[in-house]
């Protein structure tokens, strides 16, 4: 049985608000990473001591003007800032509600994700196990929010692509998090570049990925 610390249940209970916060129905590896900032925690304040630029706000800011898109846009020749941009009506229209149908209420995630964010966690939970195993990490008695962080870093992602637009490095943020997790004086052990599950772990991981997994 998967027991959990309560790092991790603070943060995925932080995680829900700020999807819904963002009218989200399913929450992604975005709103993983904003959950991780606002419910802050030893390992979070140590990343932030390594990276003093990563902040909620800044994040949310990034992701309310899908600030990982506008690089791709621009590669295309497209105004990124004018194509965000709310409409110029939309603020009077908010507030014209008098006589109109009231607005429908913004969906709960609940325990529901999606696959982006299913994937980049069971790559990251393998990848952990791994270096667990080998004893280049100690071995935890709980899952705690470690493995949220390794997952939000995990290349794909669209927290990975929020990072870089707001110009944190995810190596260094990686970085402090094994680093904490093997302890000081430790040697920083390298991150895997692929996962390898056995059977038993693979099979619990897609289990678990198709009872919770947004489609």
């Amino acid at each position: 049985m998967l027991m959990y610390d309560d790092s991790f249940g603070a943060v995925m209970a932080a995680s829900q608000q700020q999807a819904t916060r963002l009218g989200a129905d399913a929450y992604g590896s975005e709103h993983v990473l904003l959950g991780l900032l606002s419910a802050a925690g030893p390992l979070t304040e140590q990343v932030r001591r390594t990276e003093p630029g990563l902040d909620a706000q800044v994040v949310r800011s990034a992701v309310e003007r899908s600030a990982d898109d506008a690089v791709h846009l621009q590669r295309l020749g497209i105004d990124a800032e004018r194509l965000l941009a709310p409409a110029s009506g939309d603020a009077a229209d908010a507030g014209a509600g008098e006589g109109r149908a009231p607005s429908r209420p913004r969906p709960t995630p609940r325990n529901r994700h999606t696959p982006e964010w299913q994937q980049a966690l069971n790559s990251a939970s393998v990848k952990l196990n791994q270096l667990q195993k080998s004893g280049a990490l100690p071995r935890q008695r709980k899952i705690t929010s470690a493995v949220l962080w390794l997952a939000v870093l995990e290349p794909g992602t669209r927290a990975h692509r929020l990072l870089a637009a707001v110009d944190v490095d995810a190596e260094r943020v990686r970085a402090a998090v094994l680093g904490t997790l093997a302890g000081a004086g430790a040697v920083v052990p390298a991150w895997p570049e692929q996962a390898r599950a056995g059977l038993l772990t693979r099979l619990v991981l897609h289990a678990f990925s198709r009872a919770n997994t947004a489609v």
